[in-house]
């Protein structure tokens, strides 16, 4: 994938390969450093808040023109390009997307559609949701004096049930879930370190990780139960 002029990576971009036969391999493509990203405000152009166009998707086959150098000649190879006058939609539709995330994380349903387009499959979340087959916005834990609002779930390990809580914090939660994408972002940087790390997430009964956007996923072991005999 090309994002922008070729050989203008607009950040320092990482990735992480694991080796099938054991190890690690992080790549780093390094950034000249000379891109500026633009200050999203609500209201601006291109702004998160506002519905992503439906574009039928960017061409692959021969799409990235690789210029002459070192001796080579000018060649065209597949990949994806997203050239610099796609740049403020690709932007939008990738801040969309992980709010799309966010709310699915949290519970689903009509929250994360208005979030996706209709090639990324928005009707699969229009439907009404239930326990039992999908996740459902129904749940709320209280660490320290921060609410998370989200969704559990309880599954077995062998004799040990456990219960999976996954959500956010309340406040950001109610910015993603009203459309508010650019508050929340500009929100959740501000308070990004409020909330994880504290003695509060230590006193938690089991396995609680916290992240800088405000989600959190926790587990705890559920008492045995045993039944009466009839």
């Amino acid at each position: 994938m090309q994002i922008g002029p070729w050989n203008a990576a607009q950040c320092l971009l990482l990735s992480t390969e694991l080796m099938g036969q054991g190890g690690v391999v992080v790549n780093a493509l390094q950034s000249p450093g000379e891109a500026l990203l633009p200050e999203r405000l609500p209201g601006a152009p291109r702004n998160a808040d506002l519905e992503a166009e439906e574009r039928s998707g960017i061409p692959y086959p021969n799409a990235i023109r690789i210029p002459a150098h070192e001796g080579k000649r000018q060649r065209t190879v597949d990949g994806f390009q997203v050239s610099e006058k796609d740049l403020g939609w690709f932007g939008q539709l990738l801040a969309r997307t992980g709010s799309a995330g966010l709310t699915a994380f949290a519970g689903g349903g009509p929250k994360t559609a208005q979030y996706l387009t209709k090639g990324q499959g928005r009707q699969h979340y229009e439907v009404p949701t239930f326990a039992a087959t999908a996740s459902v916005h129904d749940a709320h834990i209280m660490i320290g004096n921060t609410k998370f609002v989200g969704t559990d779930h309880v599954f077995r390990m062998e004799t040990v049930r456990i219960e999976a809580f996954s959500g956010m914090v309340e406040e950001l939660y109610d910015l993603i879930s009203e459309g508010r994408v650019e508050e929340y972002r500009h929100t959740a940087y501000k308070l990004r370190s409020n909330w994880y790390g504290t003695d509060a997430g230590r006193r938690w009964n089991g396995p609680i990780s916290f992240h800088e956007d405000g989600t959190v996923m926790a587990l705890s072991i559920l008492p045995i139960r045993r039944r009466r005999p009839l």
